[in-house]
């Protein structure tokens, strides 16, 4: 599996909230709090849609390893920011893998079997707006690593009992 960079990986480190570091051990909360961190360039606590979308972008371009301005699902999940090592360690690696699929199929809006830029900025947006809980356009820490979908996907996948 590709190890991506640092910026790259913070996006699916989002996948992993809270309850999955408390039960399984600190790493998938550690990398969560890391993706948030990085998404938070102001370091004010909270991330804004602006700061959401900058990651989003320099996440999509480390997905593209071809340069072709599309994201297949095998560039989707080959880009692991240490989730995939956490559900191997917890022996949940097929049900991770599911989850990758169900969130890409949301992603994917055409269901062409690859992502466009488009569509990933329009999954982001949504998921942006559920996870802020108190609607001030802002997403904290809890509300990030609780709430945004795609971490909710993952942590499931992981840990089922949570």
């Amino acid at each position: 599996m590709k190890i991506p960079t640092m910026t790259s990986a913070c996006i699916l480190l989002a996948l992993s909230g809270p309850a999955l570091t408390q039960e399984a051990g600190s790493e998938g909360r550690e990398v969560g709090q890391t993706v948030f961190a990085t998404i938070d360039a102001s370091n004010r606590g909270a991330i804004h849609a602006g700061e959401l979308e900058d990651f989003r972008d320099a996440v999509f371009a480390s997905m593209d390893t071809n340069g072709d301005r599309r994201v297949p699902f095998e560039e989707f999940v080959a880009w692991d920011p240490g989730f995939a090592r956490v559900a191997e360690e917890a022996g949940r690696l097929d049900q991770y893998t599911t989850a990758a699929r169900i969130v890409f199929a949301f992603w994917d809006r055409d269901g062409s079997g690859e992502m466009t830029e488009q569509e990933m900025r329009f999954a982001m947006v949504q998921d942006f707006r559920r996870a802020d809980l108190d609607d001030d356009t802002l997403l904290t820490e809890d509300e990030f690593l609780q709430g945004f979908p795609i971490m909710v996907a993952m942590r499931a996948a992981i840990r089922p009992d949570l």
